[in-house]
């Protein structure tokens, strides 16, 4: 039996990908620095009004995203502060399960026995 250096048709294959991988790449490095020294004034001009722009999407993708999230949790759970525990909700409660709620609040109630009676518990 001969013991020499067997290679793996799969290991072989991997370094085949990863070699094209590696200059794929170094060819869009190429490429793009190309463009960078050719197009060097226009992006002088460009740069900083883009820059703005996409300072100012990213700025609003936030506030809504922190929006959504902040009416999800309102709309989801509802807060006993006496506990400092957030109760989650099947469902958001209507006009009238909140006035009830507050009034038995105000009654003395806790909030889970309340959210329990009125269904609302998960």
């Amino acid at each position: 039996m001969n013991k020499g250096f067997v290679v793996d048709s799969d290991e072989l294959e991997r370094a085949r990908k990863k070699a094209k991988r590696r200059e794929w790449f170094r060819e869009k490095k190429v490429d793009a620095e190309n463009w960078y020294y050719n197009h060097r004034q226009e992006i002088i001009v460009i740069a900083p009004v883009a820059l703005t722009a996409l300072t100012t999407v990213i700025k609003v993708a936030g506030k809504k995203h922190n929006l959504s999230k902040e009416k999800h949790l309102k709309e989801n759970y509802c807060y006993d502060r006496s506990l400092g525990h957030y109760w989650a909700l099947r469902r958001t409660p209507t006009n009238a399960e909140w006035v009830e709620i507050d009034r038995r609040k105000r009654n003395g109630e806790r909030l889970a026995d309340i959210l329990s009676e009125l269904r609302l518990l998960k």
